[in-house]
């Protein structure tokens, strides 16, 4: 029960979490600058805002006295891990002025169009592909085309052969081949 009663306790000083979001211009490659807004609920002006990549620290900023919002600039290139996880923090001097931690923001991830040479590139080795197999289509086509006209002409030519030829007669006359006895 006394674990009870400490969870509900803490659990009740715990001050909310910030809204995080990507803030225009968003990075269309990973070399561009990231800009990720941080904001504290109304009642906490002027709070220290930590931005998290993962576990790790990416930068702290404070916000002035009377804004609930800072926006963090991260240069492009310069990350290990350019799309995230980013969340953020923010903390505030709480009773007696001690600092109280907010819990942490959702986490927001920073995705990248694909490169434009990459579609190129995927565009025109698809359309090379497709080129060619329609080139050997057409040729095996052709191919086709012309053996068949080639086999009716010899069908024909046979055919025409066949019916020219003179017809000969294969019997003996026996009147030419005459054998003579006769000596001179």
């Amino acid at each position: 029960m006394p674990w009870t009663v400490l969870l509900f306790a803490a659990g009740s000083l715990a001050i909310p979490a910030p809204s995080i979001m990507l803030v225009p211009p968003h990075p269309s490659s990973q070399e561009d600058p990231i800009h990720i807004s941080c904001m504290a609920p109304r009642n906490f002006p002027g709070a220290n805002f930590t931005l998290y990549q993962g576990e790790e620290v990416v930068q702290l900023l404070q916000a002035p006295a009377d804004q609930l919002e800072v926006i963090f600039n991260l240069s492009g290139g310069s990350r290990e891990v350019p799309g995230g996880p980013f969340c953020c923090q923010y903390g505030v001097l709480g009773e007696h002025r001690q600092p109280q931690l907010s819990n942490l923001s959702e986490p927001m991830h920073v995705s990248f169009p694909a490169p434009t040479w990459i579609l190129a590139l995927s565009l025109s080795l698809a359309g090379s592909f497709l080129l060619l197999a329609g080139l050997v289509t057409i040729a095996l086509v052709i191919r086709k085309v012309k053996v068949k006209s080639l086999q009716k002409k010899r069908e024909r030519e046979s055919c025409w052969a066949q019916v020219d030829f003179a017809t000969t007669d294969m019997s003996f006359d026996n009147y030419l081949f005459t054998i003579s006895t006769y000596r001179k």
